[in-house]
């Protein structure tokens, strides 16, 4: 039976794989309403008003939350050149460290996200007619997913389901 942690481990894999697939149908969804766009103001001669805030939208959605997949992959910035001549133990101490700090941004992420969700729920983007805090969202469940994610490296790492090497 696994224990705790390679099910924790192998949840965060699967959310991470949903994740990617997500922000990749947002890429897609982001180029079509681009490309609707282009269509409606050269071709139709009338600009479609709803396109650019769609887009722009979607854009975030899908960019923070390939970020958050980044986080479980270990495609984050990094310094690995500098890192990778440290000793084993202390290129350990590096990796958890940075994920500590991923952790913090990611739930400082998530928190500011909520304020920012609270405060312009009564707002309304006037070309989409839906409350300005859709735009805002995304923060907050990328935050917790990044935090997650970093979360589980760290556990995978100490508990030494990962090898030595955390960016081999």
């Amino acid at each position: 039976m696994p224990s705790l942690e390679q099910r924790l481990d192998r949840t965060a894999g699967i959310l991470a794989g949903f994740v990617l697939k997500a922000a990749a149908a947002g890429l897609v969804a982001m180029t079509l309403a681009i490309a609707w766009q282009v269509f409606a103001r050269y071709v139709l001669n009338d600009s479609s008003p709803w396109s650019e805030a769609a887009a722009l939208i979607v854009m975030v959605c899908f960019v923070l939350l390939a970020a958050a997949a980044g986080v479980h992959e270990k495609f984050h910035l990094g310094f690995r050149w500098l890192v990778s001549m440290l000793p084993i133990r202390l290129r350990r101490t590096v990796f958890v460290s940075g994920q500590a700090l991923i952790m913090a941004f990611g739930v400082g992420m998530a928190v500011n996200g909520m304020a920012l969700v609270d405060y312009t729920a009564t707002h309304v983007i006037p070309v989409l007619g839906i409350s300005r805090s859709v735009a805002y969202w995304p923060f907050v469940v990328c935050g917790v997913l990044m935090a997650l994610f970093a979360l589980v490296n760290s556990v995978a790492l100490l508990l030494g389901r990962r090898d030595a090497d955390p960016w081999s």
